[in-house]
């Protein structure tokens, strides 16, 4: 839910004319915040300065009109694309989207993301304006205000998936590691992430599975035995469950066949 101007803070802007731009200044000097505005068509009009040269570029002009799938793997764009969608479609914002991206090394680093319509003067929406934060222990500011400071226990949980899920992971895992009983440790996934802990784990077995379907030629079987699924039986069962297609099918609508 948007929350209102007073009609007397409307009226100050109205009469100052005041520039955006110093609107978006104040994300430039907030500690691992990325903010974004993005047109419609789904193209970035702006980036604060210092997330400039992670997406390879070095100018908001350099930037200026492309998409997502101009700078990000095909499995992330499209799910930028959808949430983007479905902001734009509701007029409602979609707040704490649990984003993977995975890094050189194959590792998982998860960033929170919010996003809000940007409406006109008659209510239309005309863009999608949001923030980016990063959530893993490599973040420099992870243990400073980007922590969940009261969920401890799901922070050592969820550091212990990005190293392990690859793996025969398994719920006790995650209760010795984080301290909590099972359905503390349940309820703080639902709380954070809207998932079940073994979920989240699928999620990012299969997320990861998604980059390998992209970027390689291995068989199935390989993929399902490198990111930590009983076979490929159960591999394409779960794959197909998320994603609504089997890798197979996914692997070749993406032209990678």
């Amino acid at each position: 839910m948007k929350t209102p101007l007073s009609p007397r803070l409307n009226k100050w802007f109205s009469e100052q004319d005041c520039d955006p731009m110093q609107i978006c200044q104040i994300f430039e000097n907030i500690p691992g915040i990325s903010f974004f505005i993005k047109d419609t068509n789904h193209r970035l009009l702006h980036i604060n300065k210092r997330f400039l040269p992670r997406l390879g570029v070095s100018s908001n002009d350099e930037l200026y009109g492309k998409t997502d799938f101009d700078l990000f793997p095909p499995r992330l764009a499209e799910h930028f694309r959808k949430d983007d969608r479905t902001v734009i479609d509701t007029k409602q914002p979609m707040l704490n989207i649990l984003e993977l991206v995975f890094n050189s090394q194959g590792l998982p680093d998860w960033y929170l993301t919010n996003k809000y319509p940007l409406l006109n003067g008659d209510g239309n929406v005309v863009g999608v304006i949001g923030t980016v934060r990063p959530y893993g222990e490599e973040n420099p500011v992870h243990n400073q205000d980007l922590k969940w400071e009261r969920d401890d226990e799901i922070g050592r949980a969820v550091s212990y998936i990005r190293g392990n899920f690859r793996t025969n992971l398994e719920i006790a895992n995650l209760v010795e590691v984080s301290g909590l009983n099972h359905r503390k440790l349940h309820r703080g996934f639902i709380e954070l992430f809207g998932v079940a802990p073994m979920q989240f784990i699928t999620r990012t077995r299969i997320e990861a599975a998604c980059d390998d379907l992209l970027t390689t030629k291995k068989k199935l079987s390989q993929i399902a035995e490198d990111n930590g699924f009983y076979d490929q039986s159960s591999f394409t069962q779960h794959f197909r469950r998320q994603m609504k297609v089997t890798p197979l099918k996914y692997r070749k609508q993406k032209g990678f066949a």
